[in-house]
C-alpha cells in the first residue's frame, strides 16, 4: 500500500509542480523546458501540415473544376469554326454567303491588258 502511495503521491507531485520546486530537481528545468519547446513545436507542425492538406485538397478540387471548364469552353469554341454556325451568327447582321465563286484580282487584271 505504501508503494502505491508513493507512486501516486509522485505523479500529483509532477502534476502540481512540486516536483520543480525542489533544490535537486531544478538541475532538470533546462531539459524539461527544451522538452516543452519540442512538443510545442511538434504540435505547430502538425497544424501546419494539416492546413497544407487542406489546400492541396481544395486545389485539386479547383483544378478538376476548371479542367471541366476548358475542356466545355473548348469544345464550345471548336464548335463555332464550323461553317454553319459562322453563316448563322452572319446572317443576323444581314450578310449572306455569296453563290457566285471570288475573282482573282490578278488575273483579272491580265486578261484586260489582252
Amino acid at each position: 500500500m505504501s508503494i502505491k502511495k508513493e507512486r501516486n503521491s509522485g505523479f500529483l507531485s509532477i502534476l502540481r509542480g512540486d516536483f520543480i520546486a525542489h533544490k535537486n530537481n531544478r538541475r532538470y528545468l533546462p531539459f524539461i523546458l527544451m522538452l516543452v519547446v519540442f512538443i510545442l513545436f511538434n504540435i505547430s507542425m502538425s497544424f501546419r501540415a494539416e492546413g497544407l492538406l487542406r489546400k492541396a485538397i481544395l486545389l485539386e478540387e479547383e483544378n478538376a473544376d476548371l479542367r471541366l471548364v476548358y475542356i466545355t469552353t473548348k469544345t464550345d469554341l471548336m464548335s463555332m469554326h464550323k461553317r454553319s454556325v459562322i453563316e448563322e451568327i452572319v446572317l443576323e447582321s444581314g450578310l449572306k454567303t455569296s453563290l457566285d465563286p471570288p475573282l482573282i484580282i490578278e488575273k483579272f487584271n491580265e486578261k484586260k491588258k489582252n
